[in-house]
C-alpha cells in the first residue's frame, strides 16, 4: 500500500477546485508541491498554500510531482493530457463529474495510472483560498479507477478530508452528474425564478430572499428526514383548480416559465402516485 505522505501532489490548472483541494490537502499534511496553469499564465503566489510553488513550466511540474491533478476545464482535459509526456511513475487524476476515464487514455498508454476524484460539492470563487478549509467535510467523492492502488489512494484522501466516497464506473458518470447538477445548479435556477415571482408580488429582493430561506431550508430538511413523501403543494393535494390558476397566470404574465412549471407539476403528481398512502405524514401537510 502506498504511503500517501510520500506523494508529491501537483496541479495543472489552478482554478477554484484546484485551490480548494490544494489548501485542504496541505491542511492534512499531504505534500502539495505546487501548481501550473495550462495557459502558462502566472499564478498568484498568495493563492498557493504554504510550501507550494508556482511552476512556470509544465514539464518541471511533472518532474517534481508523482500525483498530478488535471484541474483544467472539462473540455480541455483530454487535449491537455495528450500534450504531456507521462512516466510510469505518474498517477494522473481529473476531477470532472461528467468526463470519463477515456479522457486520460494517453497517460495510460504511456504507462501512467489514472483515476477520477470528483467532490460532490459546490465551490465558489474566493479572493481568500484559506476560506476553502473544511469545505469537503461530510462531502461525498465519486471515485473511478481501474487501478487498485489509485482507488485506495483516492479513498484515503477522501477520508483524510473528513469526507466519504462512492465507487463509480464510467457508465455511471452521466446519470451521477445529471443528478448532482439538478440538486445544485438547477436548485439555484429554481430559486432565482421563485425570487423573481416574489418580486412580482411586490416583495423586495431582500424580503423575497428571507421569505424563501425559511421554506427552502424546511423543505430540504423534510426531504432528507422523510423522503419524497414530504412533498407538499397543490399537486400533492390534487388541487387542480390552484394548478390551473397558476398555469393561466403564467401563460399571461410569464410564458417563459410555464413549461418549467408544468413539467415540475407533472413530476410532482408522479411522486404522489408512486408513494404509498400508508406513508402519509399529516404534519407535513401545507396550508
Amino acid at each position: 500500500m502506498t504511503d500517501i505522505s510520500s506523494l508529491r501532489i501537483g496541479f495543472i490548472g489552478y482554478g477554484k477546485i484546484a485551490q480548494a483541494l490544494a489548501w485542504n490537502f496541505n491542511e492534512v499534511e499531504l505534500n502539495v508541491v505546487g501548481a501550473s496553469n495550462e495557459s502558462h499564465s502566472k499564478i498568484n503566489e498568495n493563492t498557493l498554500p504554504q510550501g507550494s510553488s508556482n511552476f512556470d513550466s509544465l514539464s518541471a511540474l511533472l518532474d517534481t510531482s508523482n500525483l498530478v491533478f488535471l484541474t483544467c476545464p472539462d473540455d480541455s482535459i483530454a487535449s491537455l493530457c495528450e500534450s504531456l509526456n507521462w512516466k510510469e511513475s505518474h498517477m494522473v487524476i481529473h476531477c470532472s463529474g461528467t468526463m470519463n476515464s477515456t479522457t486520460l487514455s494517453h497517460a495510460e498508454s504511456q504507462g501512467a495510472q489514472t483515476g477520477i476524484f470528483h467532490p460532490l460539492q459546490t465551490i465558489s470563487h474566493t479572493l481568500n483560498p484559506e476560506s476553502y478549509l473544511g469545505l469537503f467535510t461530510n462531502v461525498t467523492f465519486g471515485i473511478t479507477s481501474k487501478h487498485v492502488e489509485i482507488t485506495e489512494i483516492l479513498e484515503r484522501m477522501a477520508n483524510l478530508l473528513d469526507g466519504s466516497w462512492v465507487s463509480l464506473n464510467d457508465d455511471a458518470k452521466t446519470p451521477y452528474h445529471i443528478g448532482a447538477i439538478m440538486a445544485c445548479g438547477h436548485v439555484t435556477t429554481l430559486l432565482d425564478l421563485s425570487s423573481s415571482l416574489m418580486t412580482k408580488a411586490g416583495l423586495s429582493k431582500l424580503e423575497s430572499s428571507e421569505a424563501l430561506r425559511t421554506i427552502v431550508n424546511k423543505t430540504i430538511d423534510n426531504y432528507f428526514t422523510y423522503g419524497p413523501i414530504s412533498l407538499t403543494g397543490p399537486a400533492a393535494r390534487h388541487d387542480k383548480d390552484t394548478v390551473l390558476n397558476h398555469i393561466n397566470w403564467l401563460r399571461e404574465n410569464h410564458p417563459e416559465i410555464l413549461e418549467t412549471y408544468t413539467n415540475l407539476t407533472r413530476h410532482s403528481t408522479q411522486i404522489v402516485t408512486r408513494e404509498s398512502e400508508t406513508n402519509y405524514i399529516p404534519e407535513l401537510e401545507d396550508k
